[in-house]
């Protein structure tokens, strides 16, 4: 079995409608979509995606009729956005406008619709499905797939990232267990049924990776993916939660420990562990079947794939980070925690100051220990630097930062204008201790400059990640 997904940005979806709703009858708009295909480690089911990249107006001397019920058009647009999706192994998506109807396909976009793909894998060397989009006056959509049978799947999944995501799931919605009453009562039913149907990814199993687990566990997540290669040390017991001393006596991967306590609260969770980096292939696989990845690493290459990931994919990734920095007077030069939103239109990692690429290359070496070795010896890494301080309550606090942010990204809580992509606390004060770093998009910048990635989805190599 396959799952089918579509992923777009707001600002795609919004360009889209203005295309679309100029007036009372129905158009057309196509779109070149980036392609995701991997199995999703909860269902076993391959999950294959589209990710809206370009967008292309169908022009006015196209149409031959149009009507508030349908429209007749020459499909050369058609056709020739399939050649240039063919030549990279894109897909492509119709949308079309049912300005005053329904959100549900017609018996007229059957046929249509049939014609239309059945020319196309008639034509083309290429047998990967395309995908037909509807969307209403509201904005919401509905989706469907071809392959070369001419049996259209619907989409199980339509994903909007903006300031809000926004999905919209085919099938019942999950039902909220009563002990998340207290959670529906604050922000209602609807967001607990949304929180159940995300698929969740968390790279690091540390100080507050764990916490971002147990509070994820607790407001209602249902599909949760681990990544971490480290193990429980002595040192890791006065902020790891549910690590014990004998965790650490028998040097357990931190995956298991945390992923065992997760599930031990007994609220209704898959878990799936990989205790392995975000940059290895195992690890990617498991990121790419997420809906949202929280990223609670301080390795500079695993933040750069969540860097790409989120612009590759359009999964957004909620970065977070603890920075204490004493000084020789008693107090402190920083006593920071920050939380970072990574998703299109938002500066990126990099051009926030986050990601060093020295620092990608030596945490590059640290995957071959030998080489990382060899290099030590000539040179070219320096000695590791003492480890930094960290204090649970601190780390604790900056999950449920992380945390809360979902929150407002799936229900808006906080008020519409009430968004922004990056909130850094600083503890040592006592008001107004939230600052809102607007960082910018340094010229250039293949990631968030130029924006080259958006719904790039799948090539070689991964992400266009070399070392």
């Amino acid at each position: 079995m396959t799952q089918f997904a579509l992923r777009l940005l707001a600002e795609q979806r919004d360009r889209i409608a203005d295309l679309l709703f100029k007036d009372d009858s129905e158009r057309a708009v196509l779109a070149l979509c980036g392609r995701s295909r991997v199995k999703d480690p909860w269902s076993g089911e391959v999950d294959e995606r589209f990710l809206v990249r370009e967008i292309i107006e169908v022009p006015e001397d196209a149409y031959e009729a149009r009507s508030p019920d349908g429209f007749t058009w020459s499909t050369t647009p058609f056709f020739n956005a399939l050649k240039l999706a063919e030549a990279k192994d894109f897909a492509v998506a119709v949308f079309h406008a049912h300005p005053a109807g329904q959100l549900k396909f017609s018996g007229a976009d059957d046929i249509a619709e049939h014609d239309l793909f059945q020319i196309a894998f008639n034509r083309l060397d290429s047998d990967r499905p395309h995908l037909s989009v509807i969307m209403d006056r509201t904005k919401d959509l509905a989706a469907r797939v071809y392959g070369p049978d001419l049996k259209p799947q619907a989409a199980s999944r339509i994903m909007v990232i903006g300031k809000r995501w926004q999905s919209w799931l085919s099938g019942p919605a999950a039902i909220a267990p009563v002990e998340l009453d207290r959670q529906a009562r604050a922000f209602g039913t609807a967001s607990s049924a949304q929180i159940a149907g995300l698929k969740i990814g968390l790279v690091g199993c540390g100080g507050t990776g764990s916490a971002i687990a147990m509070l994820l566990a607790r407001i209602g997540v249902r599909k949760l993916a681990l990544l971490d290669d480290d193990i429980v040390e002595d040192t890791n017991l006065n902020r790891l939660h549910f690590a014990t001393r004998i965790d650490a006596s028998l040097r357990r991967k931190k995956v298991d420990v945390v992923g065992e306590g997760a599930a031990a609260i007994g609220l209704p969770i898959s878990i799936i562990r990989v205790p392995d980096f975000a940059d290895r292939p195992a690890g990617l696989a498991i990121l790419k079947a997420c809906d949202v990845v929280f990223g609670c690493t301080d390795d500079d290459l695993g933040r750069e794939v969540l860097n790409r990931l989120a612009h590759f994919y359009f999964i957004p990734v909620i970065d977070v980070g603890l920075l204490i920095e004493p000084n020789a007077n008693g107090g402190y030069d920083i006593f920071d925690g920050r939380v970072t939103v990574v998703q299109p239109g938002y500066p990126c990692q990099s051009c926030r100051g986050l990601i060093s690429n020295d620092q990608v290359y030596q945490d590059s070496l640290r995957r071959d220990p030998e080489l990382q070795e060899a290099r030590r010896r000539a040179g070219y890494v320096p000695n590791d630097p003492d480890p930094s301080p960290v204090v649970v309550t601190f780390t604790t606090e900056v999950a449920a930062m992380a945390v809360n942010e979902l929150f407002h990204r799936l229900n808006g809580f906080r008020g519409e204008e009430q968004t922004c992509s990056e909130r850094v606390r600083q503890f040592q004060y006592l008001k107004n201790s939230d600052t809102l770093p607007s960082g910018h998009s340094k010229q250039g910048c293949k990631i968030c400059g130029v924006r080259r990635y958006d719904g790039r989805g799948d090539m070689n190599p991964m992400l266009d990640l070399t070392l």
